[in-house]
């Protein structure tokens, strides 16, 4: 194949990701008619050649696991562990975060996509912050991370992605050692930033971002959605059964070795045959638009593997030399990226071009997908982004200015110890 058309490629896959940063569209969408255009005019494939790349079976895990949650969200089971958290943590101040935290991890660890978690414990966060003079950057910052912390289990949406990319690309992966290391990290980094902020809280000062704001002024603040439960609801069997169908979900997937895509799609039918009143419109709630997404880059990104450009590329990379300082350098760019990016686009994009380089054997293919969702991930708290956004949609106007400084530093600090600690402890140990 011409080196001219490998180049074309390539740059209309960057300027694909960097066209649905700046403009509101469907990453996914673009890049079908990117793999249209480049696949006809530039390789000569057919529609059906080109359709080739598009992932099924990544398709059908998506839509298995996020209709599942969709019908656990619509069927009140996710809004029963919501409440149990917070009774757990009543009215003490200093722990409710953190049950947050935890709750974040669980709901994103059976199947969540963090911004629909985020969406749902903001609310939250931002009443309990107001009525309790809690920092609402912290309140923020450690539930974010805690959805982060669960995203990547080997049942989650984004775990499903990396892990599945690999495998189909011809990488070694671990799904159980990529979900501990993110998770571990991600726990180190919210307790960090805790005790940081909470040292720069007890400083004196004039004032400042102590993170509070008058009490005159959360009275006038409504509490709405998931925030506003505070009557405990009646539990009801079918929130234990659909419980038991994600018990039944990780069992079957990881201990049983049954395709999760097609396991979890049985248990939503089921549960959906036995419950048909709440489970009518969770349909509609599945995320076909992060579906879309990753199923357009990656048929995009299968054209580019089977016509060399992904080769090429990989091999172009793995010639720079310093093969630690390269998966550094690729471990920084991801997250700079993805700080104003889609991180589940990115990780579509940039897994399949490290295949070269991680073919040499020179860096541990395990390791570097560990820190690649680390870093790529941990900066996703970004004001710019749907994560930050959600929580400063949530915030009451005078803290606004006060979260966005506070999620645009860490999200700058992020950017920077991310790639740099993951790489020191997921990268370096396998490569010397």
């Amino acid at each position: 194949m011409h080196f001219g058309i490998h180049v074309l490629a390539a740059v209309v896959l960057a300027g694909v990701l960097l066209l649905g940063t700046l403009r509101p569209i469907n990453v996914g969408a673009l890049s079908l008619v990117a793999a249209f255009l480049v696949g006809t005019l530039g390789f000569n494939s057919t529609a059906s050649e080109i359709l080739t790349g598009f992932p099924a079976n990544l398709f059908v895990m998506l839509v298995g696991i996020t209709y599942l949650f969709s019908i656990a969200r619509a069927n009140g089971t996710v809004e029963w562990l919501v409440e149990r958290a917070m009774k757990a943590a009543g009215n003490r101040t200093h722990v409710l975060p953190w049950a947050l935290f935890l709750l974040g991890i669980v709901i994103c660890s059976i199947g969540a996509f963090s911004p629909a978690v985020a969406a749902m414990l903001a609310p939250i966060a931002m009443s309990f912050c107001t009525k309790y003079r809690v920092n609402p950057v912290l309140a923020s910052i450690v539930i974010g991370l805690g959805t982060i912390a669960g995203s990547f289990s080997p049942i989650a949406p984004l775990g499903i992605i990396v892990n599945s990319v690999g495998e189909r690309s011809g990488i070694h992966t671990n799904p159980t050692a990529l979900y501990s290391g993110v998770l571990a990290m991600a726990t180190l980094v919210a307790i960090g930033t805790a005790a940081v902020l909470r040292l720069r809280r007890r400083r004196p000062s004039g004032g400042g971002d102590r993170g509070v704001g008058p009490h005159e002024e959360a009275d006038r603040i409504p509490v709405t959605g998931p925030g506003a439960m505070v009557a405990t609801r009646q539990t009801r069997i079918e929130n234990y059964v659909t419980l038991g169908g994600f018990i039944v979900l990780a069992i079957g997937s990881l201990a049983m070795g049954i395709d999760i895509g097609f396991l979890a799609l049985t248990i939503a039918v089921a549960l959906s045959l036995a419950y048909p009143a709440s489970s009518k419109n969770a349909v509609s709630e599945v995320s076909w638009g992060v579906i879309l997404l990753i199923c357009g880059v990656l048929t995009y990104v299968g054209l580019l593997e089977e016509n060399g450009t992904i080769q090429w590329a990989g091999e172009s990379v793995a010639t720079i030399g310093a093969p630690a300082l390269t998966a550094l350098l690729i471990l920084i760019v991801a997250a700079v990226a993805s700080a104003a990016a889609s991180t589940t686009a990115l990780l579509g994009m940039v897994v399949p071009l490290s295949v070269p380089f991680l073919a040499t054997g020179n860096v541990s293919a395990v390791g570097f997908l560990i820190a690649l969702a680390i870093s790529s991930s941990l900066v996703d708290l970004s004001p710019l982004s749907t994560g930050g956004a959600i929580y400063m949609a949530n915030a009451p106007e005078w803290a606004r200015p006060m979260l966005y400084r506070g999620l645009l530093q860490f999200t700058v600090l992020m950017a920077i110890v991310g790639p740099i600690a993951s790489w020191l402890l997921f990268v370096v140990p396998n490569w010397v």
